[in-house]
């Protein structure tokens, strides 16, 4: 099954080596991720550092980035200087602008994700997109180099496991493929306490639970099935929730059988950020059409204002009649 696998991602067997090749080449190695980081870019970016440091136990590692403080359980971000000398990794992030930190003009970067692949900013992109998370292609890559039973560990497979349940929704969502199963039933073969993690994950604040109720009064239902809602910065105020932590509550609403497309539009600084979400119906090219990306039925965008987000509603709108 792996190796019939393997053979469809063209992406990782083109460059699995180059990739181990050119970490051999660096002492100094800065491993970044998205802005606003999710769990797999977490679990993706602090997994591959424990890899690379078990592997070259002489070079220096480091995973930087905003700390995402729902997510520190998984652990924490490092604190060093970026220089053109280090070699750069950048995981789970689809464009160069959602990097969460600078990278020098002329380092070497490497790029890991699993979005479709519109920014090739690394000088090698392995990228594939029919894999359910970056911690799953972690997981699939660190095989292909044939270290996984030497350095996969109880802290490597918590780490990737809890990227790949992120992700999957709890496995609930249709990028879950059989081979996602079988990574996890090989991650779950080494010492930690998935249940104990994935409640961890599960937690809410007082103040984030009684924002959901704010969530559910609130919202705006087309007969389309479009749902749409809208949050200010006066309102994440008043309940006391950061724009990320709101953000996280984007699939309250896929359990509405009304609902088709659905998206959360919050007021973050002089921008709105759009989680867009869709049982069916492909939603990523009307992101990319707004300046934002993702997979074909999860996908974000930045909005310059406001009255952008009608413009949006729209151009939903007539996606889900041409369905």
């Amino acid at each position: 099954m792996f190796t019939n696998y393997i053979n469809d991602l063209t992406s990782l067997k083109e460059n699995y080596k180059k990739v181990l090749n050119m970490i051999n080449q660096y002492d100094e190695i800065i491993i970044f991720r998205h802005v606003r980081p999710d769990p797999d870019a977490y679990g993706a970016q602090l997994g591959l550092k424990e890899i690379i440091r078990k592997i070259f136990p002489n070079k220096k590692v480091s995973a930087l980035g905003e700390a995402e403080p729902s997510l520190s359980f998984l652990g924490n971000m490092d604190e060093a200087e970026v220089g053109s000398g280090a070699l750069y990794i950048v995981v789970d992030t689809a464009n160069k602008d959602r990097i969460d930190g600078e990278i020098p003009a002329d380092a070497k970067v490497i790029k890991i994700d699993h979005h479709p692949d519109h920014d090739s900013f690394g000088d090698i992109n392995l990228v594939e997109t029919d894999v359910s998370s970056t911690s799953e292609l972690l997981y699939l890559l660190t095989n292909m180099w044939g270290f996984q039973n030497d350095y996969v560990n109880g802290e490597v497979a918590k780490l990737l496991y809890m990227g790949i349940v992120g992700d999957t929704g709890r496995f609930l969502f249709n990028n879950t493929t059989s081979m996602t199963h079988y990574v996890v039933s090989e991650l779950k073969k080494y010492d930690f306490d998935a249940a104990g993690m994935v409640q961890e994950m599960q937690k809410t604040s007082l103040e984030s639970f009684r924002f959901k109720g704010h969530l559910i009064n609130h919202f705006t239902l087309r007969p389309s099935g479009l749902l749409h809602i809208f949050i200010s910065r006066e309102e994440l105020e008043n309940f006391g929730v950061s724009s990320n932590e709101a953000s996280m509550s984007v699939n309250l609403y896929r359990d509405l059988d009304e609902v088709g497309v659905w998206f959360m539009a919050i007021e973050e600084g002089d921008e709105v950020r759009v989680r867009l979400r869709s049982k069916s119906t492909v939603i990523n090219d009307v992101a990319q059409h707004f300046g934002g990306g993702g997979h074909p039925l999860a996908a974000g965008i930045t909005l310059g204002h406001k009255d952008e987000v009608e413009s949006l509603i729209r151009a939903l709108e007539e996606k889900i009649e041409q369905e």
